[in-house]
């Protein structure tokens, strides 16, 4: 996938996905042709992460969240959301859905299937859903890295 770093207005740093990137259509495309199954890892015997794939919808169930700390960067909550934004319109536009819940609750709903309410207000887009603004809070608390 080609990503570009630009500075925005703010001059934060945002990873954009170029409309037309060749490698960003394939992606989703290879996520497209995926019909059904489940994939589960464990790490230390522990299950980690689930993912269902049920036609044009993926969850993805962070059993342990925490396993999947990311470090702190530079990039502001205005270039994440930019960022978010390609993201849910890509899925969008190739028909697909990705739903992320942590510890089998509902958290936040990428793509198609969206139906943004409140959230669009802070997220301006028509495929981002928040479904629990707590789970959402908390999937980010356990995703930071310490």
């Amino acid at each position: 996938m080609r990503v570009t770093v630009n500075k925005d207005m703010l001059g934060d740093d945002h990873i954009h996905i170029e409309k037309e990137d060749p490698i960003a259509d394939w992606l989703a495309g290879s996520i497209k042709a995926a019909k059904a199954g489940t994939i589960k890892i464990d790490i230390e015997d522990q299950p980690a992460v689930q993912i269902d794939v049920h036609k044009d919808m993926i969850n993805v169930n962070l059993l342990q969240p925490v396993v999947f700390k990311i470090p702190e960067d530079e990039t502001g909550l205005f270039d994440k959301l930019n960022t978010a934004k390609e993201f849910a319109q890509k899925l969008s536009d190739n028909g697909l859905t990705v739903s992320f819940l942590r510890k089998s609750k509902k958290a936040i709903m990428l793509g198609k299937e969206a139906k943004p309410t409140l959230s669009k207000l802070i997220t301006r887009s028509d495929d981002i859903q928040i479904n629990s603004t707590k789970e959402s809070a908390k999937l980010k608390s356990d995703l930071k890295a310490d």
